[in-house]
């Protein structure tokens, strides 16, 4: 059994010297190589224009995927019993006695926000919701500032003090002459005149 080869197109004529045939070989040589290398940075180009275009496509069937799901619900943790976790929906509140993992029941707690699905089932935790407002005003740390540190406003200092110092620290005072004492104190001027650093001090 022989093996069949095309015929190749040979680049000399059968009546060249040896030397023309081995020039005329190692030119179509050259001119094959670099062909070669032009055809496989071509295809490593392919490749990653293909790969580019699969994640893509991953990714789109993988939204298609999430926008076709139902949607989740939010509850809050009530309870954690021996019988499973008690859930209330927001909206309807509406209860329900629901089982989650072992992995997940470890880190719920009283009061946690969850999503579940149409069974009720918990998917998955929640962030605790914070009203912006509430974080903007949220103190993180005491502020390390003292009446010392404010000058020129002492009679602002001392009605401060007066009305909210002191309904904190003698509230018999306000009794024994029958008024109930201020529940705040609103501070206003032009900027620079210290309204922060009082609050702050207070």
């Amino acid at each position: 059994m022989t093996d069949t080869v095309d015929k190749v197109d040979l680049p000399y004529d059968d009546d060249a010297s040896q030397q023309e045939k081995i020039e005329a070989l190692e030119e179509r040589l050259e001119v094959l190589e670099s062909q070669n290398e032009e055809m496989r940075d071509k295809l490593l180009d392919a490749n990653a224009e293909n790969n580019k275009y699969q994640q893509k496509l991953e990714r789109l069937t993988h939204e298609n995927k999430k926008l076709k799901q139902s949607p989740l619900f939010v509850a809050t943790v009530q309870e954690l019993t021996d019988d499973g976790i008690i859930i209330k929906q927001h909206g309807n509140n509406q209860e329900a006695l629901t089982e989650v993992t072992e992995e997940m029941r470890e880190d719920l707690e009283p009061d946690d926000r969850v999503a579940v699905n149409n069974s009720l089932s918990i998917v998955k935790t929640l962030e605790d919701e914070t009203d912006v407002r509430a974080r903007v005003m949220q103190v993180d740390r005491s502020p390390e500032v003292t009446y010392g540190d404010i000058g020129g406003i002492n009679e602002q200092i001392e009605e401060v003090r007066e009305t909210v110092e002191m309904p904190l620290k003698s509230p018999e005072m306000f009794e024994e002459v029958g008024i109930d004492p201020p529940s705040g104190v609103l501070l206003h001027g032009p900027p620079g005149t210290g309204k922060t650093m009082l609050a702050k001090a207070v």
